[in-house]
């Protein structure tokens, strides 16, 4: 894993040798890290430079409602104190690529809980090496893909953690409502580093368990099955009440109605009924429909399937396709794997939807096609 983290930032690396970052929205990241440095470790009340000629209030200038920024500026805070020639710009070259190089870590946790030690080694491989993935995380480039990609890792690294030892009954009372109350700190952190999205991954985990109760109901025909797995509706319930009581205070009321109505008001995201201006996303290129389902597959696949139209049968997405085929044959036959099944296909499940509506959202493709590819390898 250290030697995939490693190659990983090498090759976003590799031959950058302009003294600059790429592009528009790095420098939007890079000058609220820099008010942060200047303003003594946090964002300003006001800022002069939006809303031209008069500036503009900044609604959320604490470290919950700016997660990614305070990271990148007391990340810097912390190298520039062993290297103190070292300027804001030039951290901001290597910081990004090292953000995505971290996301090995938890994938490789994932991909060892859901199938074995090698499918996690592949899984990370795959993940961090990924094309859309590695297009958005280059050097230079302190977007916030980078974090947007590993913290839902995170999160459903630490959720299966917790839920493995929910299902081998090695977890007791106090230790479910600690593992509640860090998933829930965990999800507010990250509705606070992607507000337009961070609603796919409580969807994704309450999916996976409501798809559980329900295969056990059918299966084994148990009423029961709801106090066998209390424990897991528990954790469930906790982490959204915890996560809901530290983001009302902090993003408003509003932010109980995303949740709920995200998947069912994505659809709108380009809707330009009833506003005062012209909503720009509706121009916005990667923001447009990616055509058909082939076109889909092609963009999230390094090869080119004109030239070679047999390859989309190798292709990343076919791959996952073949695992969960042989994840729903190893259920049939062996009952094993339910769990990496039911989860594999929600999580493949959300992200195709979302890539229909705009191109953008193909990089979610990647999570699963890395760990569908490594279990079927």
């Amino acid at each position: 894993i250290l030697l995939i983290i490693a190659l990983s930032m090498h090759v976003r690396l590799l031959d950058y040798r302009w003294p600059y970052l790429r592009n528009i929205d790095s420098y939007v990241y890079f000058r609220q890290m820099d008010m942060i440095i200047d303003n003594n470790g946090a964002l300003p009340d006001f800022d002069p430079y939006v809303v031209a000629p008069t500036g503009n209030k900044i609604e959320s200038n604490t470290f919950a409602g700016n997660f990614y920024v305070y990271v990148g500026a007391y990340a810097y805070m912390f190298f520039h104190a062993f290297m103190q020639n070292m300027q804001l710009w030039q951290f901001l070259v290597w910081f990004p690529p090292l953000v995505a190089s971290l996301m090995a870590i938890p994938m490789y946790f994932i991909g060892k809980t859901l199938y074995d030690r090698r499918a996690g080694v592949l899984a990370a491989f795959f993940v961090v090496f990924d094309i859309s993935i590695m297009a958005r995380t280059l050097g230079g480039d302190p977007d916030n893909d980078g974090i947007v990609l590993l913290l839902p890792l995170i999160l459903i690294a630490v959720y299966l953690y917790t839920y493995k030892k929910i299902e081998q009954g090695k977890i007791s009372a106090k230790l479910l409502g600690v593992y509640t109350l860090i998933f829930g700190v965990l999800l507010f952190l990250w509705a606070n580093t992607w507000g337009g999205g961070y609603w796919y991954v409580v969807w994704l985990i309450a999916g996976f368990v409501i798809l559980k109760i329900a295969v056990d109901l059918i299966t084994h025909r148990s009423k029961g099955a709801l106090s066998k797995h209390k424990y897991l509706l528990l954790h469930l319930i906790g982490s959204m009440l915890i996560f809901f009581l530290l983001a009302v205070p902090v993003n408003g009321a509003s932010i109980l109605q995303s949740t709920l109505q995200g998947p069912f008001s994505f659809a709108t995201i380009k809707d330009e009924g009833g506003r005062e201006f012209p909503n720009v996303y509706v121009s916005v290129a990667e923001l447009q429909p990616p055509g058909d389902v082939r076109s889909i597959i092609q963009r999230i696949s390094p090869v080119d399937f004109n030239a070679n139209p047999a390859a989309i049968l190798i292709s990343p997405f076919f791959l996952m396709i073949y695992a969960l085929v042989y994840l729903s044959y190893s259920y049939i036959r062996k009952r094993q794997h339910l769990d990496t099944l039911l989860l594999l296909f929600i999580w493949f499940l959300g992200p195709f939807m979302s890539t229909i509506i705009a191109i953008r959202f193909s990089i979610l493709f990647s999570a699963p096609m890395a760990i569908g590819s490594a279990i079927i390898l």
